[in-house]
């Protein structure tokens, strides 16, 4: 999700969530996510909503991307809540056998799971890029190099494949819109040749895809400054004020679910 054009999701903005050191805002979705999931139930699940909804507030000149992003995932919740109000069990909806009451509410508090999830995540990627999400996971995983761990070469994979996601998907993208007209003509055609022609346009996109791969590897390898993010963090301890008020609100998040019983 964070990486859909080049640089991500990211809008550059100065609100509270932007100012947030990436650390904090990386661990903190982790941990909303996990507890989004893990909520038994409607009361638990509550804390996270407004929790969510407040972020999503402070977020407001960002918020029609937010949107954007829940909107890419329709089919997803769709499908979900048919497979549960279809294929569960338990008390019928209008007399029918084939539908169930009970799969409905279970489907609907799935899709919020799943809602809340990609809200968190689509906060997370508006309003941190890809570099400094690929040079704060590189600082998450620094202590492994004391086992003999590359972890600088894993952090340039990684860089590398979130920049190049978007290449595939313009290439991707390019290759429906110019080849319309072309497939209308070879439909006319014998399917031997409309095998060829597919062949043919296969074969130039792979090897634009490769020659565009190679491009943002070597300007990845070329951009010392990105891959050096790691290091160049502040030490997390002791905590920016806004750090605090935040971590201290994800506390009282997780102290009412807790109480949510």
């Amino acid at each position: 999700m964070i990486a859909v054009s080049e640089n991500g999701h990211y809008h550059p903005g100065q609100t509270f969530l932007h100012r947030l050191d990436p650390r904090v805002k990386i661990l903190s979705c982790l941990l909303l996510v996990i507890l989004t999931f893990a909520a038994p139930g409607w009361p638990k699940l509550f804390p996270l909503i407004v929790a969510v909804a407040l972020a999503v507030y402070l977020t407001i000149p960002q918020a029609t991307s937010i949107w954007h992003i829940c909107w890419m995932f329709r089919w997803l919740l769709l499908f979900t809540l048919l497979m549960h109000l279809l294929f569960s069990s338990g008390r019928t909806l209008w007399g029918q056998s084939w539908l169930f009451l009970d799969g409905l509410l279970l489907g609907c508090f799935v899709c919020a799971q799943m809602l809340i999830a990609i809200v968190i995540s689509a906060l997370l990627a508006i309003t941190t890029t890809t570099n400094t999400f690929s040079g704060t996971l590189g600082w998450f995983v620094r202590p492994l190099q004391r086992l003999g761990c590359e972890t600088g070469e894993w952090q340039k994979i990684l860089l590398l494949t979130m920049d190049f996601i978007p290449v595939v998907q313009e290439e991707m993208f390019a290759c429906s819109t110019t080849d319309v007209g072309s497939l209308a003509e070879s439909s006319l055609k014998s399917r031997t040749r409309r095998w060829s022609m597919w062949r043919q346009k296969l074969h130039g996109l792979l090897e634009r895809l490769i020659d565009r791969g190679d491009t943002v590897a070597h300007r990845i390898a070329g951009d010392q400054d990105s891959l050096c993010l790691s290091a160049g963090l502040p030490p997390l301890m002791p905590m920016a004020l806004q750090d605090q008020l935040f971590s201290l609100a994800i506390t009282l998040v997780i102290a009412c679910y807790w109480l949510a019983g």
